[in-house]
């Protein structure tokens, strides 16, 4: 017997191994004793090549989990059938005290239906609330500029917390009113905007991070990097602020454009910059207006492969807001076309 799989000490429920020796530990209940090592091993720095569970309950989304952090070889308590077949089928080693047909969790009959793993993965953050994003609610909104005919009337959707949606339609629709609505920059004729619960006038600061369209020709004397300081919470330590921007410029593919000036880059480049400065701000809510305009095909993978790499790390709540019918395809959100019958 391996020493993964001898018992449980008192208390524990949660050992995890990389082969005979012991590197995690924890007491906890549910999928949060999971969560707790998939933040422990984005730090460690000891080997990671065998790495072998003993936990004392998995079903499905324990098992899509433990896969998803590199384990190996995994010994349960009280295991589920379905979670049995995972591991099988995912290459994992798996043995157990005492296998049932399913746990008695609603999480396990949440994951029934479902194999997109990074969908579930999304779902048990979403549950341990271990989400950035806010929830946005969208009732009745109609708006119509002065002497003008309504852009929209009527206007009704709703996201969760690290909720994702595409809002489509021609130019002219109100894109971009509507965004300036989200932002509270424009009132609303009728119906209401709930962020967070409140009013989006009512947000603490830092709370939106807004990327525009990547078009202007303006011109200032400021860097990348100054770009992405002024996000920053000034009230961290020094090291910690100069940390948290060079993160970002490294998770956009950004650090080579630090010293550049922010307004000589391609759309593409400040588009990833952009990205880095609502890495640094921490916003619960991004708004994109027209992404991939003016970005050539590599800029747009680039920003296709943020948009996914956010949706499964800080899961903010994104909007995004385009004409661009391809990246509808890309991304695979959910979609409210402006112009459809609201009624």
């Amino acid at each position: 017997m391996s020493r993964y799989q001898q018992p449980l000490e008192e208390g524990l429920s949660l050992c995890v191994y990389n082969g005979e020796d012991l590197i995690f530990t924890h007491q906890g209940h549910w999928l949060h004793p999971l969560f707790a090592l998939e933040e422990f091993l984005q730090t460690y720095e000891g080997p990671k090549d065998l790495l072998s569970v003993h936990d004392s309950a998995a079903g499905k989304a324990a098992a899509v989990l433990q896969r998803r952090f590199g384990v190996r070889r995994a010994h349960i308590d009280l295991v589920s059938e379905p979670a049995v077949e995972y591991y099988q089928a995912k290459g994992i080693e798996i043995s157990w005290e005492k296998k049932i047909e399913r746990l008695a969790c609603q999480t396990e009959n949440l994951l029934k239906e479902i194999d997109d793993e990074d969908e579930i993965y999304r779902i048990l953050k979403r549950r341990a609330k271990l989400v950035q994003g806010v929830s946005v609610e969208v009732t009745g909104l109609s708006f119509a500029y002065p002497n003008s005919e309504p852009l929209f009337e009527n206007l009704h959707f709703s996201l969760p917390e690290g909720g994702r949606l595409i809002i489509q339609g021609d130019n002219g629709m109100g894109k971009t009113t509507l965004i300036n609505l989200l932002l509270g920059r424009l009132i609303p004729a009728s119906g209401t905007i709930r962020i967070d619960d409140r009013e989006p006038n009512d947000l603490p600061p830092r709370t939106i991070g807004y990327i525009k369209q990547q078009q202007t020709q303006e011109q200032f004397p400021v860097s990348a990097h100054e770009v992405v300081a002024m996000a920053v919470d000034p009230n961290l330590p020094r090291e910690r602020q100069a940390w948290e921007i060079d993160t970002a410029l490294r998770r956009t593919a950004s650090a080579h454009l630090s010293s550049r000036n922010f307004f000589s880059l391609s759309g593409g480049e400040r588009q990833r910059v952009s990205l880095a400065r609502t890495l640094c701000q921490k916003a619960r809510l991004l708004l994109l207006d027209e992404p991939t305009s003016f970005l050539d095909a590599k800029s747009r993978t680039t920003l296709v492969g943020l948009l996914h790499s956010l949706t499964l790390a800080e899961m903010p709540t994104i909007i995004v807001v385009t004409h661009d019918k391809e990246l509808e395809e890309e991304l695979g959100w959910q979609i409210l076309r402006l112009g459809d019958d609201h009624e």
